[in-house]
């Protein structure tokens, strides 16, 4: 077509002279820089979502957004109630209706939606991007919850029949902690200690003094101490205020030892003054004196002791006591002696066994350092396995004749057991005739046993072959998974050919587009290597224009035919997409026929089950 134009235009000036003035317009085409930003983020956000078609450039910016937006309201595993079916290079009137039903479908989403189809076909980015971005959350958001769900689906499968190493060892240990918590609740739960008489007349703060007192517990206005806190006796000092917390302090220890002296113990004892008095009176301090004035007591009863008795009598006494003294301690020497040589000799034995084990540990550390060496080989890797396949024969067979012989050792043993009872029960002895007809009916009974045998393992191999062709059988779900699969499949191998084939279309393009531009090459460059001689007379002009007659009916002729080609593929076209839009509508009405179909299964699987309740009941 642009060689037909060329070759009329240059005919043209050839015949009529005339100068073709063209007059270039320019057009300010503005772009909305916003819509394009928009654009850019919209595909940027498919993609960032999982959306990987919108990568391929074949694709309009019409199909890359709205396949997206299909795409995700399917991901965000949502009820709609909407059939969306989006088909890529759509005509008008699909475009229209699919747009209709992505808006139906986001409003029964989000109520809040203010997207209009109209928005969707003429790509109003500005107002489609808030939209895919709500699109893509909700998409993310039901995938986390399909992923957690799974999780904890896999979790509770996997405690159904396992355990981690962490849990187990809390569950052997479990106890320990149980008895351990239960001891010390029981050794530091409250006790009481002292119970209190009647008291008629008391204040509610002395009752409660009371009552913490019978548990050994003392609350109170305690003495401050200047050492400890300096700055805050200092303070009080300034303020007046030390005299009064002092008075208070021996005040309230006033009316706890009044309180003490109206408690008797918990074992109905009555409880001394001076006691009660020692006992609050002393603290971690007071163990140091109380130990000092026992030494001093002792050694004053001691002197007086020396002072009552003559000195004779007590020489001997104390030489008597130190003699038996003595004697004691001879006999604890001998025997910690005694202790410490067998001690010794124990610990000698260990120290030897020590040596010994050590030298065993340092000969299998080095045979074990010279086998590794060997098992690094290549060369000996075969020798190895054959080897750990002969240990494990010989693990098995060790195993199995350690069995066999512990099982030969249980019948012996009862057998026995029989023969004794037997014995001790008197029986009878079987003469030769009578063992021989019972060994004879052994036989035959043993013959039997094994023929049955035989038909009992010819039943089982039976069984588990029909078994085998049984599991070979795909389930349902199975077959439903076996479906999908073959549906992607069948998709992606479209959707390649499809790409394939357009590239086949676009490259036989370009191969005719470049053999015509050569041909025009060819033709303009004859001519314009031919004008010039033509111009010189005129019957070569005359046989130039002839020529270039010739040549523009053959490309008339040409264009007509193309044309021709290019009309019979419009009406193909035009057949071929009617047939496919025919079939897209079976292909909807199938996909509403089976959906149709399952939830009438499901429906009749529910009131089967329910049936078979009310029978079971009845």
């Amino acid at each position: 077509v642009t060689l037909w134009r060329t070759m009329t235009s240059v005919f043209q000036r050839a015949r009529k002279g005339i100068k073709a003035q063209d007059e270039d317009t320019e057009f300010d085409v503005r772009e909305d820089e916003e819509q394009a930003v928009k654009q850019d983020e919209t595909i940027q956000l498919l993609l960032a979502a999982g959306y990987f078609r919108a990568r391929i450039k074949g694709l309009s910016v019409f199909d890359k957004v709205v396949g997206g937006m299909v795409w995700c309201i399917t991901a965000s595993n949502v009820d709609v109630d909407v059939d969306l079916l989006f088909q890529e290079n759509s005509t008008i009137g699909q475009k229209i209706m699919l747009t209709e039903k992505i808006v139906e479908a986001l409003n029964r989403m989000n109520k809040n939606m203010t997207l209009e189809p109209h928005q969707i076909q003429g790509m109003d980015f500005k107002s489609i991007f808030p939209v895919v971005q709500w699109l893509v959350k909700r998409t993310f958001e039901a995938r986390r919850e399909r992923e957690k769900m799974i999780r904890r689906r896999a979790m509770v499968q996997f405690h159904r029949s396992f355990q981690t190493p962490e849990e187990v060892e809390f569950e052997n240990r479990k106890p320990t902690f149980l008895g351990s918590l239960h001891l010390a609740k029981e050794n530091y739960k409250p006790r009481r200690q002292y119970k209190p008489k009647k008291m008629r007349k008391a204040v509610d703060e002395m009752r409660v003094q009371a009552t913490l007192l019978e548990y050994g517990r003392r609350y109170g206005v305690s003495k401050k101490k200047k050492e400890d806190n300096k700055d805050k006796a200092a303070i009080a000092q300034k303020l007046g205020d030390d005299e009064d917390d002092e008075d208070a302090a021996h005040k309230e220890e006033e009316n706890i030892k009044k309180l003490m002296t109206g408690m008797a113990d918990a074992s109905d004892g009555v409880v001394s003054s001076d006691a009660i008095e020692s006992m609050f009176t002393t603290q971690s301090a007071t163990i140091a004196e109380l130990s000092s004035e026992y030494a001093k007591h002792s050694a004053e009863m001691s002197a007086s002791e020396q002072e009552r008795g003559s000195g004779t009598a007590a020489h001997k006494r104390a030489v008597t006591a130190l003699n038996k003294q003595i004697q004691k301690l001879t006999e604890k020497l001998a025997q910690a002696r005694a202790e410490y040589g067998q001690v010794e000799g124990v610990a000698q034995q260990a120290h030897d066994h020590l040596f010994q084990v050590r030298e065993k540990k340092r000969e299998l550390e080095e045979e074990t350092e010279r086998l590794d060496h060997l098992e690094g080989d290549d060369a000996n890797k075969p020798i190895i396995a054959q080897l750990q396949k002969y240990v494990n024969m010989y693990d098995t067979f060790r195993s199995q004749l350690k069995n066999f012989k512990g099982t030969c050792q249980s019948e012996m043993e009862g057998w026995q057991d029989r023969i004794d009872d037997l014995k001790a029960s008197g029986a009878i002895h079987i003469d030769e005739e009578r063992a021989a007809e019972i060994m004879a009916q052994f036989s035959v009974e043993t013959e039997k046993l094994n023929k049955m045998r035989v038909k009992a393992s010819k039943k089982t191999r039976q069984i588990a072959l029909i078994q085998r062709k049984m599991d070979e059988i795909p389930s349902r779900a199975e077959l439903a998974q076996y479906q999908r699969r073959f549906n992607d499949l069948n998709e992606q191998m479209n959707g390649k050919y499809r790409e394939t084939k357009q590239f086949i279309t676009l490259y036989n393009i370009n191969k005719d587009v470049e053999k015509y531009f050569n041909k025009e090459q060819t033709l303009l460059t004859s001519i314009h290597e031919n004008f010039p001689k033509a111009m010189k007379s005129k019957g070569n002009t005359q046989a130039f224009l002839t020529q270039l007659d010739s040549i523009l009916e053959g490309i008339n002729k040409n264009k007509q035919l193309l044309l021709n080609r290019s009309e019979e593929e419009k009406t193909r076209r035009d057949g071929l997409r009617d047939e496919h839009l025919a079939l897209l509508d079976m292909e909807r009405v199938y996909t509403k026929t089976v959906r149709d179909y399952e939830r009438e299964m499901a429906k009749n699987e529910k009131l089967t089950a329910r049936l078979e309740r009310v029978y079971t009941k009845t």
